[in-house]
């Protein structure tokens, strides 16, 4: 048991690397999956990678998936992600495609099954301006999913999330959108998301800032600590969720991945997992989350009340 199943990317050469740091799961980066390699390579990484970690995760190619070479892209990737033993496929949804985008999503995600029916598919909230995928879509599409019998959750890259739901983009102002997020903003995120992700829930996060390029506005990801969203009350956020579930009778697997940059991102990872373990001891420790020695911390007047309750209900039953 742990609270939450940590990782970020790795190619093969860094996968023992990882795993001597401690982290739990990887992650097969696109740039593996976006070309034909040796079968030696996804047979190795399959390998160690069962050998190293809990689960294997895959980051499907950046194309855009709405169109025919970036969907033959995306199915040729699907059968290399198999390969290479991962068990959920996170995918970028591409740019709109008007009215009816849902469906069209729909029909790729049938496409998808086809060539692995067994692996969880997981869409990512829009990247950028101009793509499919706000929370209401990506609900929709869960949903819509689901009746189909495809297994599918929601990946919640959670800066993506950030500038798409409070329109950073458009305004292209995060330190303005950063002001409107809380602790309780970031827990309703988690706990709507929560509510369609069944027994697995899939997190994702990278500080990033914005950079204009024409009329259009792009993040790019940044060290921990140097971009937006501000870390703390996301944190916050995170460590009440993941004790919180981790509480419940059922208790749902969390995976958190790291998607910061390549040169920072293992010290950028054990940092804020640091960070949010460190948060989580007090709730994890309160005499509420400690149900097995609740006598043990039951005041005098408490067994007192008990007492009388027990001998007021021996007085209604005799």
């Amino acid at each position: 048991m742990i609270l939450f199943e940590w990782g970020t990317y790795n190619a093969l050469s860094t996968l023992k690397q990882a795993a001597l740091l401690g982290t739990r799961i990887t992650e097969i980066p696109p740039a593996v999956l976006s070309r034909k390699i040796s079968p030696d390579y996804y047979e190795n990484y399959r390998m160690m990678g069962k050998e190293y970690f809990t689960l294997i995760l895959a980051h499907g190619p950046y194309y855009n998936l709405t169109s025919e070479r970036g969907l033959k892209a995306h199915l040729a990737a699907i059968e290399r992600a198999t390969l290479c033993g991962a068990k959920i496929y996170n995918y970028h949804l591409g740019k709109k495609i008007g009215e009816g985008d849902v469906n069209a999503h729909l029909e790729i995600l049938k496409k998808f099954r086809g060539i692995n029916s067994e692996m969880i598919y997981s869409p990512e909230p829009a990247a950028n301006e101009g793509e499919f995928g706000t929370l209401d879509e990506i609900e929709e599409l869960v949903i819509a999913a689901k009746e189909e019998g495809i297994k599918i959750i929601p990946s919640l890259q959670l800066e993506n999330i950030f500038l798409n739901e409070l329109n950073a983009y458009e305004n292209d102002d995060l330190m303005e959108a950063s002001e409107k997020v809380n602790v309780k903003w970031w827990l309703n995120v988690l706990e709507r998301m929560d509510r369609i992700s069944e027994d697995m829930i899939h997190i994702r996060f990278s500080q990033v800032i914005s950079i204009k390029h024409g009329s259009k506005v792009y993040k790019k990801r940044m060290p921990l600590g140097m971009g937006y969203p501000p870390i703390e009350p996301l944190a916050e956020a995170l460590s009440t969720y993941f004790v919180n579930n981790s509480m419940e009778k059922i208790v749902k697997k969390v995976l958190f991945i790291y998607t910061g940059l390549p040169d920072v991102k293992y010290r950028d990872l054990i940092d804020i997992y640091a960070k949010i373990l460190k948060l989580s001891i007090d709730k994890l420790m309160s005499k509420k989350n400690q149900r097995e020695y609740g006598r043990f911390y039951a005041s005098p007047k408490m067994e007192e009340e008990k007492e009388e309750d027990k001998s007021q209900y021996n007085i209604i039953t005799s």
